[in-house]
């Protein structure tokens, strides 16, 4: 969103062009829930900047927690200590975090 109402769709692996016709323009990234910190460009030199959307929760990190929660659950199934299961809940929370508590931080524009 660009200025609090040019609304521009983005795709996968796909670029937008947007124009603006003042200086400082104020961009906002945001997935219908999410919101980004606002982002003034403020054009000095240059008239052509470059973004990437990022999101706080990569597939690395969602696969990582996914096998340390199996990890975990399946280690408090086998040795029945209470303590694993309580771990196999960690990765859950964290994620939850993530996408509930710091909402702000879940999505970012960053300079490429």
């Amino acid at each position: 969103m660009v200025d609090g109402k040019d609304i521009y769709p983005l795709e996968n692996n796909k670029k937008v062009l947007i124009h603006v016709d003042h200086n400082s323009p104020v961009v906002v990234v945001t997935d219908g829930f999410h919101i980004s910190r606002p982002l003034e460009l403020v054009y000095h030199h240059l008239h052509t900047y470059y973004f990437r959307v990022e999101c706080g929760m990569d597939d690395g990190q969602l696969i990582a927690g996914l096998a340390l929660t199996s990890l975990f659950f399946l280690a408090g199934i086998f040795t029945r200590w209470w303590i694993f299961g309580l771990l196999s809940m960690a990765p859950i929370l964290y994620i939850l975090f993530l996408y509930y508590i710091k909402r702000k931080d879940f999505l970012s524009l960053r300079a490429m």
